[in-house]
């Protein structure tokens, strides 16, 4: 492991984003808002976003070392056929990211580890 990044969000501080393309156009990747907008359910486009911002808060800091910055459209947070996570990197850029995401009611956790190549 090389580092480490977390974060928590309160979901309802994304109520003002779930209806304004403008908003979640400064969180989601394009990847992400094609998918995004095809969620009909309120709550789950609540938990989708906030869980999203979390992910990628989390990707920032374990990343924080690296000497490579990314803005938030710059990272996708997709999912497997599984459903579990995993990240995406504008440009090709690689790095072995780990992520874990949760969520609750009113919060979305999500964990983000840097491993070494060779792990």
């Amino acid at each position: 492991m090389r580092n480490i990044g977390i974060d928590i969000v309160e979901n309802k501080r994304f109520n003002a984003f779930i209806d304004n393309p403008r908003k979640y156009s400064r969180i989601l990747s394009a990847k992400e808002k094609d998918l995004f907008v095809q969620i009909t359910n309120k709550s789950r486009k609540l938990e989708y976003l906030a869980g999203r911002f979390a992910a990628k808060e989390a990707v920032i800091k374990a990343l924080a070392h690296t000497g490579y910055s990314f803005s938030y459209t710059a990272i996708s947070v997709l999912n497997r056929s599984d459903g579990s996570p995993y990240v995406e990197l504008e440009n090709g850029t690689e790095f072995k990211i780990l992520l874990s995401l949760s969520h609750s009611k009113d919060n979305s956790v999500a964990v983000a580890i840097l491993v070494n190549g060779d792990e």
